[in-house]
This record gives structure tokens, sequence and C-alpha cells, in this order.
């Protein structure tokens, strides 16, 4: 090292999200599995809200847009 380098201290993370992944620092799939969760929770919330009276397949054709 030269003089006049500075030393720069990495940040500690423990979940983080790379090309649409999220990564935790123990490598496991839950943070991605809890995201993946929350927004189908999400789309199923504003299907009921817009959509008070639809059969099966009309929430399926909504669903899948």
């Amino acid at each position: 090292m030269a003089d006049g380098d500075k030393i720069t201290q990495l940040e500690t993370t423990t979940t983080e999200k790379d090309l649409g992944i999220w990564i935790t620092n123990d490598l496991k799939p839950t943070e991605q599995c809890v995201q993946a969760a929350r927004k189908a929770q999400s789309v199923l919330g504003m299907v009921n809200r817009y959509f008070k009276n639809i059969d099966k397949e009309d929430f399926d054709i909504i669903y899948k847009t």
C-alpha cells in the first residue's frame, strides 16, 4: 500500500437485492419467498377490491394478466 492510500471499510448488510433476486447473508431463500408471497398477496388484494363478483375462469384471466 502506497502512502496516501485510503482504507475503505465495507458495509455489512443482511439482505441485498441483485438482479431481482433477494440474497441474505446466510444464503437461504427465505427472503425471496417472503417477497414473492407479499407481491402475490398484493395482486390478490387488488383483484378482490376491483372485481367483486367474478367466476373462477374470469379470476384466472385477471390474475394471470
